[in-house]
């Protein structure tokens, strides 16, 4: 059984721009306790791009840039940059270095640089960049997390009420159940059933729900496994819409699916089983093309070429 490549790119940018406060009193602390977090968020991802065009630091994944104030009265900017690649980038300090200088020197305010390290090598961990040349020399220290640090707090996330506890843990468990669909499929049910005995909004249980079932990816068989113990559970109701619309989702497809059977078998007489598959095991775009090009066709192969 095949596993599909986990999108972690954009689950962890929506979970920040989400639960931002929430990560920064998980991973960063000292931090946390000096910003006024009364006074607001403002993400400021246009002014990243403008000093950062996509492609002249080497690969970003998720980058956040937050303006907030103080506790003293200050205002900081606040550059979270956010790596969730599988393993160590040697440019990573100077990236950080580069942000952090274009930054001061396009709004010469303070800047305060994080990195949240969520690869599975331990023994990476960049927390400076240093150049020195002819007796000159520049250091930029900086505050990181690694997510892999976690594992012996383990106790600790699963009784947090903090979502980003609860991302950290999806993370850990997807890392550990590589290639062991099975094993995943348990573990993202405990991990959603957590959810409902924390203390969140139900706005933000289905958000932190929306958010744990991108990141702990499972086949499609395993996935509507999963989907259907979790609607046959009365607790799961803060669930169900996300369910319900993967469902009417997968009805749609199967739909075009026989559609375009139906048509061809119309045309060009019974299929060959291993086309059938082939047909009911594309996604929904390939069907709609398929079906275009079948209503023009004069040879079976010119609907798939």
């Amino acid at each position: 059984m095949s596993e599909p490549r986990p999108d972690v790119d954009s689950p962890w940018k929506d979970a920040l721009e989400r639960f931002f406060p929430a990560c920064m009193a998980l991973y960063f602390a000292e931090a946390y306790a000096r910003i006024d977090w009364a006074r607001g968020v403002e993400f400021l991802d246009k002014e990243l791009q403008r000093i950062a065009p996509r492609g002249a630091l080497g690969r970003r994944v998720v980058d956040k840039l937050a303006k907030v104030y103080l506790l003293d009265g200050g205002e900081i900017w606040v550059l979270v940059h956010l790596e969730v690649q599988g393993q160590p980038d040697a440019g990573f300090p100077e990236r950080m270095f580069v942000y952090s200088y274009r930054l001061f020197d396009r709004y010469h305010r303070p800047v305060a640089s994080f990195g949240i390290l969520t690869d599975a090598d331990p023994r990476w961990r960049p927390e400076c960049y240093q150049q020195e040349v002819l007796g000159c020399r520049i250091t930029m220290q900086f505050p990181i997390v690694k997510l892999q640090d976690f594992r012996c707090r383990w106790e600790e996330l699963a009784a947090s009420d903090n979502p980003f506890a609860a991302l950290t843990m999806a993370h850990l468990l997807t890392q550990e159940t590589a290639r062991q669909p099975e094993q995943r499929l348990a573990a993202k049910l405990d991990a959603v059933r957590r959810l409902r005995r924390m203390g969140l909004s139900r706005e933000d249980r289905e958000e932190l729900f929306r958010l744990v079932d991108w990141i702990m990816v499972l086949p499609e068989a395993l996935q509507i496994e999963f989907d259907d113990t979790l609607m046959q559970e009365d607790e799961t109701v803060p669930f169900v819409t996300s369910i319900e619309r993967r469902a009417t989702e997968r009805g749609r497809q199967e739909g075009q699916a026989l559609m375009l059977i139906r048509l061809l078998e119309q045309k060009f007489g019974p299929l060959e089983e291993a086309l059938r598959s082939r047909v009911f095991a594309s996604d929904e775009e390939t069907l709609v093309r398929w079906l275009g090009q079948a209503l023009k066709a004069d040879r079976l192969e010119d609907v798939f070429a």
